[in-house]
C-alpha cells in the first residue's frame, strides 16, 4: 500500500531549501504567506464586508465581519446573546448591528463562552437588566486575569501581556509591508466593560431562558472557563471548541499549559452531541451546518490534533530531543484535507516542543544541555573560529542569497551577539526574521517574527515586558503590592533589611525587606508592632507609580512619606518598558 505522502517538507526545509517561495502582496500592502488563509476564507467570517448580522436558522443570527462576534438568539421576551467582545467598544458595536439588523427587544440573557470575551458586557447590554451567565471559574479568572487570562504564574503577567501584544499584531502598522493582519488583530489595552456573572452553569448543567433549554458543557481550550452550549430543540452547539483551523495546542504567547487531550475531549462532546448546526464564537467560523459534514469536519481536527500530540509523545519517547520535534512531524495530506486543519492562526511546528517540556522540563536528559555558555560568549567564539566578522558577514549575505535563510539568521545572530551595536549587523538580522515573517503561514509566528524585525530597526513599540492597567493595579491594591517583591534589586538591597508598608485607599500590604528578598505581609499589622516606614496614597497615585507613569520621588512625594519610606522604595525597579532588541 503506498503511504501518504505529506503536504510540505519539515519546517526548517520550508525556511532553508525553499528559495522558489513567493509570499502574496495584499491590499494594505501587507507581504505575507497567504496559502492557509486562502484554504481558510470560505469557512471564516471576515469576507471584506462590514460588521453585521447574518441568520442562522430562525430566530438565529450571528455577527459577521469580525472573529469573535456573538450568537443572537430571539426568544418572545428578549435576546439571548453569546458572547460580548474584546472590550467596550466591541460591545457598543454589536449592540448597535443588533438594534439595525435583529430586534429592539431587550437582553435579557448574556453568555460568556469563555474569559477573553467577556469584556463588552455593560456596553452592550447599555441598561438592559440581563442575566449574566458563565462558568463557575469565570469571574476570577478575569479579575485575576492580564489581558487574555490567568497564567500559572500571576507575576510575570508583565511578560505575558507583552508577549500577546506582539501575537496578536496591536502594535504593527495597519498599512505597508509588514502591517498587520487586521482581520486576525486585537487592540488589547482597550478600556473593558466586563460585568460580573449572575449565574454560573456547571459542567451537564441545564437552564431554560424564556422558554428555550440550554444546556452547558466544560470546555478546557485556550481557556479553561469554557463552555460549549447545548440546545436540544434546535440541534444547535454554540461553541470556542471547533475553530475554523487547527486548534492553537500551544501559543507563542505563553499561557497556562494547553493540554492538546482536553481540546479533543471538547471535540468530541461536540461531535457526539450528533448536532445539526455548530456556531464557533471565538474562533470565527462561519455556521457549520448538516450533521454529517459536522461528524466528519470535528473528526478530521480532532485526528490532526492527537497525530501531532501522539507523534511529539513517541518520538520524545524514541530519545528525540524536545528542541528537535519539531523537525520530524508534519501533517499527513490526507488530515490536511479538510479545511478546518490549516495553519492560518499557529503553525503545527511550534506547538510539539511544549507537550515534551510539560513533562520533563527544560532538561533533554543528554548531559551536553545541563551548561552552557553565555551566547554572547559562544557568538563570539563562534566568529573568531570562522575566522572574524568580516567572513561572517561574507557567509551571511551568501546564505540569504541562495535562499537558506535559517542558516542565514544563525549568521546574523552571531553578527549581533559580538557587535550589538552594529546598525548594519542589526539590519542584516531584521533582514532574516523579516523573509522568515514572509514564510510563515501562521500569523502568529509571523507577527513574532515581523516585531523582531522592526525592534532591531528602532522601533520601541515592540516589547516582551508590559505591565497591567491602572484599573488591573486599583481593582486589588494589596494583589500589586505583592507583585511589587518581584521588582526587589538584589544588589541595592544587599545587607538591607526593613518594613515598608503600604495603606492604598485602606487596603493595607507590607514587604519585608531582608538582604534580597522581599517577603510581603498581607496584614502588617497583626505582624508588627510599628512598620519601618509607610507609604499612604490614593489608588490612581499608586496605579502611576505601579505602571511607571511616575518615578519613585515623585511617588514618593504625592504621597508624602519619609525618607525611610523613600530608602525602601528605592530598592525596587521602577518599571520601564524595554524593546525586544535595545
Amino acid at each position: 500500500m503506498e503511504r501518504a505522502k505529506p503536504a510540505r517538507p519539515v519546517a526548517w526545509r520550508w525556511y532553508n531549501e525553499n528559495p522558489g517561495f513567493q509570499p502574496a502582496t495584499l491590499p494594505n500592502g501587507t507581504v505575507i504567506n497567504f496559502s492557509e488563509w486562502q484554504k481558510a476564507l470560505p469557512i471564516i467570517r471576515i469576507d471584506g464586508r462590514p460588521p453585521r448580522a447574518e441568520p442562522v436558522t430562525e430566530g438565529v443570527w450571528m455577527i459577521w465581519g469580525v472573529f469573535y462576534g456573538p450568537v443572537v438568539i430571539e426568544r418572545p421576551n428578549g435576546l439571548i446573546v453569546v458572547s460580548t467582545g474584546e472590550n467596550a467598544d466591541d460591545g457598543r458595536l454589536f449592540r448597535e448591528i443588533i438594534r439595525r439588523d435583529i430586534s429592539d427587544k431587550p437582553v435579557i440573557a448574556l453568555v460568556y463562552d469563555h474569559a477573553h470575551y467577556a469584556k463588552g458586557a455593560a456596553t452592550l447590554l447599555d441598561g438592559d437588566p440581563a442575566m449574566i451567565l458563565a462558568h463557575p471559574d469565570s469571574d476570577r479568572t478575569v479579575q485575576a486575569s492580564g489581558f487574555l487570562g490567568l497564567p500559572t504564574i500571576p507575576e510575570m503577567m508583565p511578560a505575558l501581556d507583552g508577549r500577546a501584544r506582539i501575537h496578536f499584531g496591536t502594535d504593527m502598522p495597519t498599512e505597508g509591508p509588514d502591517a498587520k493582519v487586521g482581520a486576525a488583530a486585537l487592540e488589547l489595552g482597550k478600556k473593558s466593560a466586563w460585568l460580573p456573572c449572575t449565574r454560573t452553569l456547571a459542567d451537564g448543567e441545564s437552564i431554560t431562558i424564556d422558554g428555550l433549554e440550554i444546556q452547558a458543557f466544560h470546555a478546557v481550550t485556550d481557556a479553561e472557563d469554557s463552555l460549549s452550549l447545548w440546545i436540544p430543540s434546535l440541534r444547535m452547539v454554540v461553541d470556542n471548541v471547533l475553530w475554523p483551523c487547527l486548534p492553537n495546542l500551544y501559543t507563542l504567547r505563553g499561557d497556562r499549559y494547553r493540554g492538546p487531550e482536553n481540546w479533543i475531549a471538547a471535540l468530541k462532546k461536540v461531535r457526539d452531541l450528533a448536532p445539526e448546526i455548530v456556531l464557533d464564537v471565538g474562533g470565527g467560523a462561519r455556521p457549520l451546518v448538516g450533521r454529517q459534514s459536522i461528524q466528519d469536519t470535528t473528526n478530521a481536527v480532532i485526528d490532526a490534533s492527537q497525530f501531532v500530540y501522539d507523534q511529539a509523545i513517541r518520538l520524545a519517547n524514541r530519545g528525540v530531543r524536545m528542541q528537535e520535534l519539531r523537525h520530524h512531524i508534519v501533517l499527513p495530506e490526507h488530515l490536511r484535507e479538510n479545511p478546518y486543519v490549516n495553519e492560518l492562526y499557529g503553525q503545527i511546528d511550534t506547538f510539539p516542543e511544549a507537550y515534551a517540556g510539560q513533562a520533563h522540563g527544560w532538561f533533554s536528559g543528554h548531559a551536553e544541555d545541563l551548561h552552557s555558555l553565555p551566547r554572547a560568549v559562544a557568538s563570539a567564539n563562534w566568529q573568531a573560529l570562522a575566522g572574524g566578522e568580516a567572513r561572517v558577514h561574507e557567509a551571511f549575505l551568501e546564505a540569504q542569497r541562495t535562499g537558506q535563510h535559517l542558516w542565514a539568521k544563525d549568521l546574523a545572530i552571531v553578527l549581533t551577539d559580538v557587535c550589538p551595536d552594529n546598525k548594519a549587523y542589526r539590519q542584516a538580522l531584521a533582514d532574516s526574521f523579516r523573509t522568515l515573517g514572509r514564510y510563515s503561514a501562521g500569523v502568529i509566528t509571523r507577527n513574532f517574527y515581523m516585531a523582531a524585525a522592526r525592534s532591531l530597526e528602532g522601533e520601541a513599540v515592540h516589547t516582551l515586558g508590559s505591565v497591567q492597567d491602572a484599573d488591573w493595579v486599583m481593582a486589588d491594591a494589596a494583589r500589586a503590592v505583592n507583585h511589587l517583591r518581584t521588582r526587589l534589586d538584589p544588589e541595592l538591597a544587599a545587607g538591607q533589611e526593613g518594613v515598608l508598608a503600604f495603606e492604598i485607599g485602606g487596603v493595607a500590604g507590607a514587604l519585608h525587606v531582608r538582604n534580597g528578598v522581599a517577603e510581603f505581609v498581607a496584614e502588617p499589622a497583626r505582624h508588627y508592632r510599628q512598620p519601618d516606614a509607610t507609604i499612604v496614597a490614593e489608588p490612581p497615585l499608586f496605579a502611576r507609580y505601579f505602571r511607571g507613569e511616575l518615578g519613585a520621588a515623585a511617588f514618593i512625594a504625592g504621597a508624602g512619606a519619609d525618607a525611610k519610606a523613600a530608602a525602601l522604595l528605592g530598592l525596587l525597579d521602577e518599571f520601564r518598558q524595554r524593546p525586544m532588541y535595545p
